[in-house]
């Protein structure tokens, strides 16, 4: 029988994280290449500066300099960009599904064509790096799906916070979130015989450092939890950790959502 701390050992194991090096992506990063994984990590095109990028990558190859650790930047509007990046990778067995593409504007200014390259990019987008992973993870004879989805997968916002304040919650992010919740079902029915587990973490308030300068919307937001407070980055790597390793492996098809208890009441 394993111990628990080498159900949690990725030592050998290869992950790909999209928007690996965004505000809840470089946690998970660093989860992974705390447990020992190598980490292929995608940027969307113009996220990041060059310089940006490098300093980041940097920070994480002195800090675990026996890992293989790369950063990509790639077009998930273009396929092309999607399939040549997958194709230049030999092995995968852990998929982290977090890159991200919002309009952040009120539903009466949001032009037909900028709606639907947010569900592209948000929930389309998950599909096909899922499919292009899924045949590396058969000829492994297994590997691991996380999708990042969102309470507002579940729950629709409640617009008593945003008033008066310059938040807003796009209409393209929850729908697109549920439909990830979804898709991760199905794909961990369909793929189960191969060995592949797929399951979804729906994050809840987890607002940048600059969101705190709107103390208004702030404190809505800690009080709309249970626990009075909004998440840190750091509060997503331990269902990362359980998720991406053996210690879950017999949990697949599951939405874990992490939002201090604020859809529990």
């Amino acid at each position: 029988m394993k111990k628990v701390k080498d159900l949690f050992n990725l030592s050998g194991r290869t992950a790909v994280i999209t928007g690996g090096l965004s505000h809840l992506g470089s946690a998970m990063t660093e989860a992974l290449l705390e447990l020992g994984a190598d980490i292929a990590i995608t940027v969307t095109e113009k996220e990041l500066s060059d310089a940006e990028i490098l300093s980041k990558l940097n920070d994480f190859k002195k800090d675990y300099p026996k890992q293989n650790i790369s950063v990509k930047a790639i077009d998930f509007f273009d396929n092309r960009s999607l399939e040549t990046f997958f194709s230049g990778i030999e092995k995968i067995d852990v998929l982290i599904n977090n890159a991200y593409f919002g309009v952040q504007r009120p539903i009466e200014e949001i032009s037909f064509e900028e709606f639907d390259k947010s569900v592209e990019g948000t929930f389309s987008s998950v599909f096909k790096c899922s499919r292009l992973a899924m045949p590396l993870m058969k000829k492994n004879k297994g590997g691991v799906i996380i999708n990042i989805a969102s309470m507002y997968g579940i729950v629709s916002p409640d617009w008593r916070i945003y008033e008066g304040t310059n938040s807003n919650s796009t209409p393209s992010y929850g729908p697109s979130k549920a439909a990830i919740i979804q898709l991760t079902k199905y794909l961990a029915s369909y793929w189960a015989q191969y060995g592949i587990r797929v399951n979804s973490i729906s994050p809840g308030p987890f607002p940048k450092e600059t969101v705190a300068d709107d103390k208004v919307f702030y404190e809505r937001l800690k009080e709309k939890t249970m626990l009075n407070r909004t998440g840190s980055p750091e509060d997503l790597k331990g269902i990362v950790a359980l998720l991406a390793s053996d210690a879950s492996s017999y949990i697949t098809g599951q939405n874990f959502i992490i939002d201090g208890g604020w859809t529990s009441w």
